[in-house]
C-alpha cells in the first residue's frame, strides 16, 4: 500500500475512534458498551461490544484500535490481541503512526 493509502486508512480509524469517544457518554457503566468498528475500511459501520475496562485499556495506547476480526489491514497494522468479540490492532510506521498519535482525542494539547 502506498503512503497516501496508509494515510487514508489511519485517518479513517482516527475518525471512528473520535466517534467512539463520544458514544461512551450516556451508556451504562457496567456490562457491555456498543462501539463502531474502528477499522480503516471505507463504509464500515458494524458494531462491536467492549466493557468499559476493555475500552479504557485499549485507549491507553493511541496506536491501538478495536476492530471486528477480519477487518484488519496488514499493510498498515498488526493484530496484537484477539478476544471473543473483537481484536486489537496496532498502527506502526509512517505516516500512520504519527497520524493516530496526533489525532488521539485524549492526547494533551500543546
Amino acid at each position: 500500500m502506498d503512503a497516501e493509502g496508509k494515510q487514508r486508512v489511519a485517518m479513517n480509524e482516527a475518525t471512528f475512534r473520535k466517534v467512539n469517544e463520544g458514544m461512551e457518554v450516556g451508556q451504562e457503566p457496567g456490562g457491555l458498551m456498543t462501539f463502531i468498528c474502528e477499522c480503516g475500511r471505507l463504509g464500515c459501520t458494524e458494531l462491536i461490544e467492549l466493557t468499559r475496562a476493555e475500552y479504557e485499556a485499549l485507549r491507553a495506547d493511541p496506536r491501538r484500535f478495536a476492530l471486528l476480526a477480519g477487518h484488519e489491514i496488514p499493510d498498515v497494522e498488526r493484530v496484537v490481541e484477539r478476544h471473543e468479540r473483537y481484536i486489537v490492532v496496532e498502527k506502526s510506521g509512517d505516516p500512520a503512526e504519527e497520524i493516530v498519535e496526533h489525532t488521539d482525542p485524549r492526547r494533551p494539547q500543546d
